[in-house]
């Protein structure tokens, strides 16, 4: 049975409107929804029929009209009725999407509609928690997109299409390129290989990169993305921080995104590769020799926590109290495995992102080492000169980049 108290709640954690509609369509109630959202809506009873010709007895449907994201309920409720969340978008939209939007439910160009933004997993958990809350099932989320296929096109031909590729390619006899020579990359990241990997990429064989998209350079784009991926994996599988391994391939995709032609796509995915590998290289000469055993779980959290907290003073008591663990057991634990004790490790990963900035931004020495924690701009320039073997101003005048940027 349908708590208003909830719903009202459920809008202020994921940020998504909501309506209840009658058996004949009409609204009975709104939650968190301003007026311009229900007229979309009341504007267009056509695009209400279409909603509720979706709707399923068994489980919540979520679809996609004209860009906005919606989820509608049939269970739990009485009769005919039906709850309908959205409309919202998963991410920021350009002004030519929201001008379409704007045209296509009947809004107008001068509404200045902009849909509240709710991220996909966050909208999906929200979809979950009220489908328990109307019927008591606690249903996961890989079985609510497993009784959603039915709705998706794409989902329904995907075997279909997946034979039809396939024999398309043995027919042209076409040969992707060898799987060794991939493995012999990514086995050369995960080491720190600069040689090696050097070597592996400019290796000849028989055989081309696969096909990802009908255009060319989203099909370069589309490769530059998954190998990227995969060198992030083998990076993380060197030692580098799980975080500071995805939040360097975030950044590197998304430059990928901004390029618009194919030989530079092609030059950047390489240049990538050698990126994860040079960091991995990087931490194994600072880290020194480290032992062969396989790295107990607990390091990467410490490294996880450390990156995720750079711009903060970081103490070993405050990383043992976020994982409930003794200090003295954690430390031990991280300098016998790492050959460097982890006020070290924090010391070096702050001069890391401070020898970023001094190359690549314009703020003020000043700036960078309040920015990372530091009390004041000369216990900063010490242990820079430590770390690096050269203090702050010297480092920016002799590898500053004169493409400079500022953060926001």
């Amino acid at each position: 049975m349908l708590q208003p108290y909830f719903l009202e709640h459920m809008v202020n954690l994921i940020h998504t409107p909501f309506h209840l509609f009658s058996t004949d369509k009409e609204i009975i109630q709104k939650f968190g929804a301003r007026d311009i959202e229900t007229l979309i809506f009341e504007k267009n009873p056509e695009f209400v029929e279409k909603v509720f010709s979706q709707k399923s007895e068994q489980h919540p449907v979520i679809f996609t009209e004209s860009s906005l994201v919606y989820a509608i309920f049939a269970q739990g409720l009485s009769k005919g009725a039906v709850i309908i969340a959205g409309p919202v978008t998963i991410g920021p939209l350009s002004q030519e999407i929201l001008i379409q939007i704007r045209r296509y439910y009947n809004l107008g160009r001068k509404s200045g509609y902009i849909p509240p933004v709710c991220p996909l997993d966050k909208f999906v958990s929200g979809v979950l928690l009220l489908h328990w809350h109307l019927t008591g099932e606690e249903l996961s989320a890989a079985r609510l997109w497993k009784r959603n296929q039915q709705n998706y096109t794409a989902t329904m031909n995907l075997q279909n299409r997946i034979s039809q590729d396939i024999f398309e390619r043995q027919e042209s006899a076409g040969l992707h390129n060898p799987y060794e020579q991939e493995l012999r990359e990514l086995d050369s990241i995960e080491k720190g290989d600069i040689q090696a990997l050097t070597k592996s990429i400019s290796e000849t064989y028989e055989g081309e990169i696969g096909v990802l998209a009908k255009d060319p350079l989203r099909s370069h784009k589309n490769v530059a993305v998954g190998n990227i991926t995969l060198a992030s994996r083998a990076a993380i599988r060197g030692g580098i921080s799980v975080e500071k391994s995805f939040s360097l391939a975030d950044s590197l995709i998304q430059q990928v995104e901004e390029i618009d032609n194919v030989p530079e796509v092609e030059a950047f995915k390489r240049e990538a590769q050698f990126v994860y590998a040079r960091l991995v290289d990087e931490e194994n000469i600072q880290g020194g020799e480290k032992q062969k055993t396989k790295t107990n779980p607990l390091i990467g959290q410490v490294k996880d926590y450390i990156f995720s907290h750079l711009h903060d003073p970081i103490q070993v008591a405050d990383i043992a109290e976020h994982m409930d663990i003794n200090a003295d057991y954690l430390s031990h634990l991280f300098s016998s495995q790492e050959k460097i004790t982890i006020t070290n490790y924090i010391r070096r990963e702050k001069v890391r992102r401070g020898e970023n900035l001094l190359k690549y931004s314009d703020y003020r020495i000043q700036e960078i080492a309040f920015y990372l924690g530091f009390c004041s701009q000369s216990h900063f320039a010490r242990a820079f000169q430590q770390v690096v073997g050269m203090n702050p101003n010297e480092y920016r005048r002799k590898f500053g980049n004169r493409k400079k940027w500022k953060m926001k």
